[in-house]
């Protein structure tokens, strides 16, 4: 069986570097981590977390895996996550954050077969997600922020997609819109899957045009969405959006070319952190949802599995709340 030093030694590392980067005690640069797990995975290294935890019996540690891009961990996602901490800690447990840019099979594996968690948490799920068939092979306790396709019995707290546009659309038909426009990725991911086949379905049922803008979440993607919107749908007097900080570039767009909001377009935000909101001029309105709520419940669920306590309640949707603010007003008069 490998050491810890031979793990260091093919890693070009200390044998506490090691260390670090398997239990998360220090912060450690990406690259040097990615060696060790590396090192790890080639010599099939199995670090004996759980002997440490001898005499506190079973780990009462979770683990919380969150995709992050370029530019780090979203900022609606550390909602989610101090929610998910929260919860962990009422009931005695600590959380790990372990940001991971796709889903690392090979990182997930460590932390399952180390004995150093008890269970995981999964976020940004993917309607086919590899990381929930591996952790339910390896009989590993975990629960979803999101949800797959069928997820069957699997635990899961995710948002109500269909009441929360619902409310969206909803409340921009009482104002006279009739042709909207929303903005959403192409990731192949729950949220925003759901996300578009829920607001299509919720314009139908009121008869508005409901046409999609792809962006990325950044705000030079929302402000560039905002140049398409108005040379292609120079009609359309409303915007719906699920991405943060597309929508503050979306606002900027508008602001630039003279575009005056709410009186020439409606903007309503799904998802969006309260500071992002803040940041908009006007204040943007808003379809809530329960992020922080939804964190804590999914920690939850999952410690009931780990100490084997019954919940019928192990899957949940979450509805949104409209909070009416400076981004919406009737609809104009098309020219």
């Amino acid at each position: 069986m490998a050491t810890r030093a031979e793990v260091a030694k093919l890693a070009g590392v200390s044998a506490s570097t090691v260390s670090y980067a398997l239990n998360g005690d220090r912060s450690i640069k990406d690259e040097t981590r990615k060696r060790v797990l590396k090192a790890v995975a080639q010599l099939n290294y199995r670090p004996n977390f759980a002997a440490g935890a001898l005499a506190g019996g079973k780990s009462k540690t979770l683990a919380l895996l969150s995709p992050s891009g370029e530019f780090g961990i979203a900022l609606i996602a550390l909602e989610y996550i101090n929610g998910a901490s929260a919860a962990a800690r009422d009931r005695g447990y600590h959380l790990v954050i372990w940001p991971s840019q796709e889903s690392e099979i090979a990182e997930i594996q460590t932390f399952a077969e180390s004995g150093m968690i008890s269970g995981v948490i999964l976020m940004e799920i993917q309607f086919k997600d590899e990381r929930v068939d591996y952790l339910k092979k390896a009989k590993v306790p975990f629960a979803m922020i999101g949800r797959t396709e069928k997820p069957g019995k699997d635990s899961y707290v995710d948002r109500d997609f269909i009441g929360a546009t619902e409310l969206g659309i909803d409340y921009l038909d009482s104002l006279g819109h009739k042709k909207i426009a929303f903005l959403t990725t192409d990731r192949a991911v729950g949220v925003d899957t759901r996300f578009s086949s829920a607001l299509v379905e919720a314009a139908k049922k009121k008869k508005m045009i409901a046409k999609k803008i792809q962006v990325v979440n950044e705000a030079s993607s929302g402000r560039d969405a905002f140049i398409e919107f108005h040379k292609k749908y120079p009609d359309f007097t409303a915007v719906v959006s699920l991405n943060d900080i597309a929508t503050l570039g979306f606002i900027s767009g508008a602001n630039e070319y003279g575009v005056k909001i709410p009186k020439d377009l409606s903007i309503v935000a799904l998802d969006t952190p309260q500071n992002h909101i803040e940041m908009s001029w006007p204040p943007l309105t808003t379809v809530n949802l329960p992020a922080f709520e939804m964190g804590a419940k999914a920690s939850n669920i999952l410690i009931d599995q780990i100490e084997q306590k019954e919940n019928k309640q192990n899957q949940a949707l979450l509805a949104g709340e409209l909070v009416i603010r400076g981004t919406t007003a009737k609809a104009r008069k098309s020219s």
